[in-house]
This record gives structure tokens, C-alpha cells and sequence, in this order.
């Protein structure tokens, strides 16, 4: 496809963790984790940029958590904080496009189609405005990665290049070189069994 790319792909970095983080400075560059229940089984749903460093993982149980990561600090959730942060970014997106699509709550894509002759400046350049936006509207402690692209796939698979707080384009100049560098896995709706079952018939 050798249309500009023009869908935008927005992801919070470690969102419940990072919320978390810039409500309470004192958790800021600490290790911590929101899980369901901060009891030795509750399932990590959110290990923060710092807790990913040492391993901690998404479905992890807090007991494993700590066993990786001793000092990792465990907090509840709390789906009002949430839910102001999402209202707040999406109000964000909106002024550039009512063509804004949350994906989840800490998930949008915004389709910048239609509106060329309209965009004052490149993609990336308002990508780079959001990041600063998301800084001075919500928080300074929230980040977020943004990836483009010329169709939905391709503009989350951009998001999720260099995390966290990265910002990639895909276009048809680099789409293969792209593809190359990538694993199965970072594909979006390739799970483990479904690599496996690809790797079968020799598609790594």
C-alpha cells in the first residue's frame, strides 16, 4: 500500500501501574504491580515499566512477583483513576479527529483519513504533540507509545516496536525489513499455540 500512512495507534506505557505511579510520587521509579488482590495469589494485571525490568509479567501470581522482584510494591486496582485518566486522553485524541476508536480502556486508534488537506504537519509531529499533551493534561509520570501505519494491524504492531514510550511508522519503504526484525509473537492475535501450530508448516 503506497498510501501515506494515516492510522495512529496509541498505547499507554504499564497504564494501571503508571496511573498509579502519578497519583502517588511516591511510587514513582519503584517496582510495583496492580493485581486483583495484593494476597500471595492475586494475578498481576499490571507490573510497571520498573517491575518489567526484573521479569515481573502480566498473569504473573503476586508470590512469583515478589520471588523475581523482593521489593516489588503490590496495589489493588482502582477503576475510578482509570477511568479519569481514559476520559482525559480520549478528550485529547478528539481534538484532532472525531475519528477516534478506544480499543480498551487505556487503548485508542485515531484514523486521520480524509483530513490530508487539513494536517498542517506530519504524523509523527502530532504524535510527538500527543506525548507532550498526555505529559502537561493527564500527567508528567504518563508515557505512551504510538505507532503508524496505513491500516489498523499495522499501526499497532508500530505501537509496539520500542516500548515503552516509543514512536515507529510503518509504510511500504520499510513494511518488509519490519517484518523481518519481528517474531511471531509480536503480531497482534498470535498466541503461543497458534505459533506453534504456524511453526508446523514452517512459518516462523
Amino acid at each position: 500500500n503506497h498510501n501515506p500512512p494515516m492510522i495512529m495507534h496509541i498505547d499507554l506505557n504499564s497504564c494501571f501501574a503508571t496511573v498509579e505511579q502519578q497519583a502517588n510520587p511516591l511510587l514513582r521509579g519503584k517496582p510495583i504491580a496492580v493485581a486483583a488482590y495484593d494476597s500471595p495469589g492475586g494475578c498481576i494485571v499490571a507490573p510497571s515499566i520498573e517491575a518489567k525490568r526484573f521479569g515481573v509479567k502480566v498473569g504473573m501470581r503476586v508470590r512469583e512477583g515478589r520471588l523475581i522482584c523482593p521489593q516489588l510494591i503490590v496495589r489493588t486496582p482502582d477503576p475510578p483513576k482509570y477511568r479519569d485518566v481514559h476520559s482525559k486522553f480520549k478528550k485529547i485524541f478528539q481534538s484532532y479527529t472525531p475519528n477516534v476508536t478506544p480499543k480498551s480502556i487505556d487503548e485508542a486508534i485515531i484514523d486521520f483519513n480524509g483530513l490530508e488537506s487539513y494536517i498542517k504537519k506530519p504524523l509523527a509531529d502530532i504524535g510527538l504533540e500527543i506525548k507532550q499533551r498526555l505529559r502537561l493534561e493527564v500527567g508528567e509520570w504518563i508515557s505512551c507509545n504510538i505507532g503508524i501505519g496505513t491500516n489498523r494491524f499495522l499501526a499497532k504492531l508500530a505501537a509496539g516496536l520500542h516500548k515503552p514510550d516509543g514512536l515507529d511508522i510503518i509504510d511500504h519503504q520499510n513494511l518488509m525489513s519490519i517484518y523481518d526484525s519481528v517474531q511471531l509473537l509480536d503480531l497482534c492475535g498470535i498466541n503461543t499455540r497458534f505459533q506453534s501450530r504456524l511453526n508446523m508448516y514452517g512459518i516462523f
